[in-house]
């Protein structure tokens, strides 16, 4: 099939893009001829800093500029921004006629697929909840009444939502109420190094992932290493600054860490923890788990399916946090948790994708 998949940013460096990523080599090693729209990057240091060598040089890239302005992402202006931009584009690849694809695949936002006469597959993360804006006022209801008319018409159009997981199935079929399946992203073994008294967390760096909460567990567990990896752009220095002023004298943060460096520090580290509420799923929750990690993760969203009894812990309070770094720390390197990770490999995840796009082509 000839597929054209669509994510507005892939210079991000997150989950979603590292998703994007794993779709893409699938779909390749079946043999499907694939085009990627997408606003202009940096290919090489995408395919670096997530270990995918060479990925973007078997692909179609069709890029169009980045918007000049710094709308929020989902917001009516980053929208038509990007449409404008996927529109030249299109239009010059003459992507419009009905036969130049088979199959549009959307890893990102349903907001931002083009408007074209083709079927639609949906990467499935969590709905936007607008009714929730005639809670807090009737204007801010009626300004967002456009943007969700847009969101309604473009969910129409998806033929199949792919929910990464059970917690966003669950919501997105709710609210969505579009044929849907579960496939579980694929996420990468590491190979588990010689441990040390080590606590990681990797996160891109947005206030939604409470982060701040690592340094003040830091604090309190002062005779261990604490180090943040993190993927840090432009649109969130402010609270990138934040967190470095808040660091502790056993706190290390690394920005945009490559691939080895990644590897090496989730290695050789005893504990994950995870502090966001409501992770949609939690792709390195799973790395960490897959070198031994023992997962620490709030008891809500993907990373509650992720970490079973026996394998980890899940919090709900800070105060809770402390003693289970001390327990994590005295019972790594988990074969549980390693053996549980093994559930969520790359070999999986392009089996299970390979076999709803078998069933899609009927």
């Amino acid at each position: 099939m000839r597929i054209l998949v669509v994510h507005p940013a892939m210079g991000l460096l997150g989950g979603g893009e590292r998703l994007c990523c794993e779709t893409i080599r699938t779909l390749l090693s079946h043999g499907h001829e694939i085009t990627l729209l997408t606003e202009d990057f940096n290919p090489r240091a995408v395919e670096s800093f997530f270990g995918y060598k060479e990925l973007f040089s078997k692909v179609n890239l069709a890029l169009y500029p980045a918007p000049r302005n710094k709308a929020a992402f989902g917001t009516a202006t980053h929208i038509f921004s990007h449409f404008r931009g996927q529109s030249r584009i299109l239009g010059r690849l003459r992507a419009f006629d009905d036969d130049k694809f088979d199959l549009m695949f959307s890893s990102k936002d349903p907001a931002y697929f083009p408007d074209m006469k083709l079927p639609v597959v949906q990467w499935g993360y969590f709905p936007r909840y607008f009714h929730r804006d005639f809670g807090k006022s009737l204007l801010k209801a009626l300004r967002t009444l456009p943007l969700r008319l847009y969101y309604e018409r473009k969910i129409l159009r998806i033929g199949l939502v792919l929910a990464i997981s059970n917690y966003s199935k669950s919501h997105l079929d709710s609210v969505w109420k579009r044929p849907s399946t579960l496939v579980y992203p694929g996420c990468n073994m590491i190979p588990a190094r010689a441990k040390r008294d080590l606590v990681v967390t990797v996160s891109r760096a947005s206030p939604g992932k409470r982060l701040e909460i690592f340094w003040e567990v830091a604090r309190l567990c002062s005779s261990y290493e604490f180090v943040m990896l993190l993927t840090q752009t432009e649109e969130t220095s402010e609270y990138f600054e934040g967190l470095s002023k808040q660091r502790p004298s056993n706190g290390m943060l690394i920005v945009n860490p490559d691939k080895r460096t990644y590897d090496q520090i989730v290695g050789e580290a005893k504990v994950y923890l995870h502090l966001m509420e409501g992770e949609h799923f939690g792709i390195a929750v799973v790395e960490a788990m897959s070198a031994g990690c023992v997962p620490i993760v709030h008891d809500s969203g993907g990373p509650r399916e992720i970490v079973q009894d026996g394998v980890g812990y899940r919090w709900r309070n800070v105060e809770e946090i402390p003693a289970m770094v001390d327990r994590g720390i005295r019972m790594s390197p988990s074969e549980s948790a390693a053996r549980r990770a093994r559930d969520f490999s790359v070999d999986g995840f392009q089996r299970r994708l390979s076999s709803v796009l078998f069933a899609l082509r009927g």
